[in-house]
């Protein structure tokens, strides 16, 4: 009897040591180091809680009345702060005159332990009064963690840890329940199964509840930087005026299309505005733009999804037509078509040079800029610098000019 006694003994300092250790390290951790909402209140909730399994587990006859006020008071509280946690995380408020109606349930109740462990001993009413508390508080936490399992595909995997954490650790205190629940008082602190179970999950909730609640804080920070790095490449690559690609976006672009061992002969278009400058220095800037997201809008709404549009900067933009020589035709003959019958108000003026994979992307360019100059010198020496309508569905061996 001695013996086992103080096996117990050494078994529960050993898992008292660790719990309080892990304890302060999270503790001290939340508090030096803030981060996302409720991580304050989880560390102090954790700990509450772990210790007041702990305290409820010290039960001889000499603690009886401080293991059932502290131990269920600091499980209760515990149990609270760490549902506070979980909703300030997940952006959840409770209303003010609910928290405080729950903080006021829960005064009550320690007041009650007292009568009914010492003048009026009852440890049935005891404990329904301390398990609805707690019932109440463990089906909110069940409800808003299945709820951000179920929606919250980003963070999944670390509300799925923290449940199943709080699942085992409730598993391994259903023993101990039931046998104090039964009035085997005796074996309160004695070394036997529901009291090695009882201090297991205290050990896990201590280990394994702070690796899962830090799980879920680093997938919500690594999707955060995931969120910024795609916002920062987003503004790299964009063009703001009209969000498609800009010069750095079509070069990515092209890199990609060039480096992939499949890729065939391709089309490159550059087109400008005519007369783009008297737009501006006529109508002014506002209106200059408002062009120039025109002819973003006919472009995105003629092209394929496989192919690239960028705007390289002023009023030149860039088509990338990819795919076998028959389906660059089409698509182009197809963006002909569309970009003839939108409603631009001015001219657009087109240069096309083939691209092989392993060119540059700067000399492809400089063949149909030449390109697109040297038509416009000869259509406006020919014509008296006046703008006539010519068909993109025929030739292309240099450049084309659509009017609407």
């Amino acid at each position: 009897m001695v013996a086992s006694l103080t096996t117990m003994t050494a078994f529960s300092g050993s898992v008292w040591l660790v719990t309080v250790l892990v304890s302060v390290i999270t503790m001290i951790t939340a508090w030096t180091r803030p981060s996302y909402p409720g991580w304050s209140h989880w560390a102090v909730g954790h700990s509450a809680l772990v210790l007041g399994i702990l305290a409820g587990a010290l039960r001889t006859p000499q603690t009886l009345l401080l293991s059932v006020i502290i131990g269920n008071g600091l499980v209760m509280a515990g149990g609270l702060l760490y549902l506070q946690a979980f909703q300030r995380f997940s952006g959840q408020r409770t209303a003010r005159h609910v928290s405080c109606l729950t903080w006021a349930s829960l005064g009550l109740i320690l007041m009650a332990l007292y009568p009914l462990t010492v003048q009026w001993p009852n440890i049935v009413v005891r404990f329904l009064l301390v398990s609805t508390f707690l019932l109440v508080i463990t089906l909110q936490l069940l409800q808003l963690l299945v709820s951000q399992i179920r929606w919250n595909q980003a963070l999944r995997s670390g509300y799925v840890m923290n449940l199943l954490v709080l699942a085992l650790v409730f598993a391994l205190t259903i023993p101990r329940t039931r046998m104090m629940t039964t009035g085997a008082g005796s074996a309160a602190f004695a070394l036997n199964t529901p009291n090695v179970l009882v201090h297991c999950g205290a050990l896990l909730l201590t280990v394994g509840g702070a690796f899962a609640f830090w799980l879920l804080h680093d997938d919500r920070r690594r999707l955060e930087m995931k969120q910024l790095h795609d916002l920062l490449e987003k503004q790299a690559t964009q063009d703001p005026l009209t969000t498609l690609l800009n010069r750095r976006g079509l070069e990515q672009a092209f890199q990609t299309w060039s480096g992939h061992p499949k890729s065939e002969a391709a089309t490159l278009l550059l087109m400008d505005i005519d007369g783009f400058k008297g737009i501006n220095d006529q109508q002014g800037h506002a209106a200059g733009d408002e062009s120039l997201v025109r002819l973003a809008q006919a472009l995105r709404g003629s092209i394929r999804s496989g192919d690239v549009l960028s705007r390289i900067g002023g009023d030149e933009f860039v088509i990338l037509f990819s795919g076998d020589e028959l389906q660059v035709q089409q698509a182009i003959g197809s963006f002909a078509t569309r970009l003839a019958q939108f409603p631009l108000g001015y001219t657009v003026s087109v240069g096309k040079a083939v691209v092989r994979p392993g060119e540059a992307l700067v000399s492809v360019m400089d063949r149909a800029d030449v390109a697109m100059y040297a038509h416009k010198s000869r259509r406006d020496h020919r014509s008296g610098h006046t703008r006539s309508s010519i068909n993109l569905l025929s030739g292309w061996n240099h450049a084309h000019t659509v009017t609407r």
